[in-house]
């Protein structure tokens, strides 16, 4: 479609596969960007290099998430589901909000999930002391909603949109690193009826920046 597409992962082989899949399918120019966004650190730095590498910044798709039945916590002491699904894109977006600014129209899509209304209190998801990692998923699914509202209140009057949005349940490795015991019962049983990657060509669109990231 000719867009200058900019993806960023933690992994850099991975990374620049992605990147080399898009390049081969004809379109515009793609920029690998590599950065673990689970530590607010590596944040900051792609944050820094896409001031630096990009001088428009048209659509800024917040794509990375996971989930992990057991405990683990980030470099910055944070619950890592909560800190990858929900601090990282929120620092992020905020960090690029002036260069979304800067060329608006523009658009920010935050993946979300309709299990939002289920989050609870991010004051059990912060604790360093033992709180059980299960509410973590809904509670940053929740606060990917107030990412939202954040970006759409203060970006209104400026041409920049922000929107979230639930891809329906999806045939990926999505939890699979740490699965509970539910997730291991249920995912094989219902994996024939989860949706499968797409691989249509999708929606022309007249925006000239497209970029995307995952975890």
């Amino acid at each position: 479609m000719g867009a200058h597409v900019p993806v960023a992962g933690r992994d850099p082989r991975r990374t620049e596969a992605a990147a080399r899949e898009i390049r081969s399918a004809g379109g515009g120019p793609v920029d690998a960007f590599v950065a673990d966004l689970s530590a607010q650190a590596e944040v900051h730095r792609l944050a820094d290099e896409v001031h630096q590498r990009l001088p428009r910044l048209h659509e800024l798709i917040n794509n990375v998430g996971g989930y992990w039945n057991t405990r683990h916590v980030t470099a910055d002491g944070f619950e890592r589901t909560f800190g990858l699904n929900h601090l990282a894109p929120f620092l992020l977006t905020d960090l690029l909000l002036d260069r979304l600014r800067e060329s608006s129209p523009a658009r920010v899509f935050t993946v979300s999930s309709t299990r939002t209304p289920a989050g609870r209190s991010t004051s059990t998801i912060c604790r360093a002391n033992g709180a059980t990692p299960a509410p973590a998923p809904t509670t940053s699914q929740a606060g990917e909603r107030s990412l939202h509202l954040r970006a759409g209140s203060a970006t209104g009057a400026t041409s920049v949109t922000a929107n979230a949005l639930h891809p329906g349940v999806v045939r990926t490795s999505f939890g699979a690193e740490d699965p509970g015991r539910a997730q291991r019962l249920a995912v094989p049983l219902m994996r024939p009826f989860m949706k499968s990657p797409p691989r249509e060509q999708p929606p022309r669109s007249t925006s000239p920046s497209l970029p995307n990231w995952s975890g």
